[in-house]
């Protein structure tokens, strides 16, 4: 029998628990009274990727981090398999088949789906015009009163927000119209991050009268030799965002002092090196916890060999407080919450560059009971969520649900 996942994506497990299985379509948020289409058939066996020819890693501190967390990974790996089995196989459906990939970069290539709409591509004649045209007394747009299809360039730089408890259907024109599922309470900056920040820090700065964030999750485009490898349309990431623009971001105009920052992490020694002992220190966070997602067959396999000395099969968000006099975990010490811990979260892949939807699973660790959240370089909204990037509507398109 097929599972029911709760709406939270947890097949297993509870949000705190060390170990979690997760559903990723199921985790992202969605109307109760829609289904969303599962966006690929889900891989039975384990990718073969070569193996480097000179047999060496080419990350030395990458390959001793991994002998670190191996014995983790394998014991968490078993109480998949011994406590988790009841949800093994997932997602079996007839779209399910057995495919053996030699390359990992060409299993995420096919991710545009018949009808539709490039947000990327209708994008870029407006980004210089609106540039120019830009001014801090831009306001926030109630989508409520919208009554008839907006323009995307009416949507572009500027934040829109569904005021109400429930979802709505927006229409935006492109190149035609097309519709857009807006969940509850949940509001959206579409744009470039360095472009956009300006709007951003209007909205949620020092300066604007907004309450701060509980919650930021980034998942910046990390340059790296798969993407530059890669064919999928995405791959464009790399060469039009600027790395070091994160340090643009001032964190702590915009997160509460008890707060949770977390950021997606490749593997890249370069790129953790950057985030912990540069950026972090400039945003005055640091880290407290290490959570993995560990990518899975439906069988509960890794998807790569976990001894591969060059690719994992698995993705890492770090997550940071505040520092204060108290610590970094300062004053949620003092609430019910439990302290943030290193997890695993088990999942299979989906379409490029998807995550797990961490809703279900980073607000029992927040201060307050209903939480300010914020996710930066979004690809879909969340209820009740502030979201921000250039496909930010991208996984609320109505194509995705049946």
């Amino acid at each position: 029998m097929q599972q029911q996942p709760s709406s939270n994506g947890i097949l297993h497990g509870q949000p705190t628990d060390q170990v979690v299985l997760v559903d990723i379509v199921s985790s992202l948020s969605s109307p109760y009274f829609l289904q969303r289409k599962p966006s690929k058939a889900p891989l039975t066996v384990p990718l073969t990727v070569p193996q480097p020819q000179s047999g060496e890693p080419f990350d030395q501190a990458l390959a001793e981090r991994h002998a670190a967390r191996r014995q983790w990974i394998q014991t968490s790996l078993a109480h998949l398999q011994n406590e988790f089995k009841s949800c093994l196989p997932l997602r079996l459906s007839e779209q399910l088949q057995n495919t053996t990939i030699a390359d990992l970069d060409v299993q995420s290539a096919n991710d545009v789906y018949d009808g539709e709409p490039d947000l990327l591509a209708f994008q870029e004649n407006l980004g210089a015009a609106w540039i120019n045209s830009y001014h801090d007394s831009d306001t926030q747009v109630d989508l409520v009163p919208i009554l008839h299809a907006i323009s995307l360039v009416d949507i572009y730089g500027s934040i829109h927000y569904n005021s109400l408890s429930n979802w709505m259907a927006l229409n935006i024109t492109i190149d035609k119209d097309y519709e857009y599922m807006i969940p509850p309470k949940s509001s959206f900056l579409l744009g470039p991050f360095t472009s956009t920040l300006p709007v951003f820090e209007a909205a949620f700065g020092k300066s604007s009268n907004t309450p701060r964030f509980d919650f930021m999750l980034l998942d910046p485009p990390w340059n790296n030799r798969s993407a530059k490898r890669a064919k999928h349309k995405d791959s464009y990431k790399t060469s039009t965002f600027n790395v070091y623009d994160l340090f643009k971001l001032n964190i702590s105009e915009s997160l509460y002092d008890g707060g949770v920052v977390g950021i997606w992490l490749t593997n890249s020694t370069k790129w953790r090196t950057f985030l912990l002992e540069k950026l972090f220190p400039a945003w005055k966070v640091e880290m407290v916890a290490e959570w993995m997602w560990v990518k899975i067959t439906v069988h509960g396999e890794p998807i790569l060999d976990l001894e591969h000395p060059v690719r994992k099969p698995y993705e890492t968000l770090i997550l940071a407080r505040p520092i204060t006099t108290t610590g970094p975990s300062g004053p949620a010490s003092s609430n019910n919450r439990p302290n943030l811990q290193d997890k695993i979260i088990f999942a299979t892949p989906d379409i490029h560059s998807r995550k797990p939807c961490l809703k279900g699973i980073i607000e029992p660790y927040l201060s307050n009971s209903d939480p300010r959240c914020c996710e930066i370089f979004a690809r879909n909204l969340t209820e009740g969520w502030f979201s921000w990037g250039n496909e930010v509507l991208r996984g609320n398109w109505r194509g995705f649900w049946t």
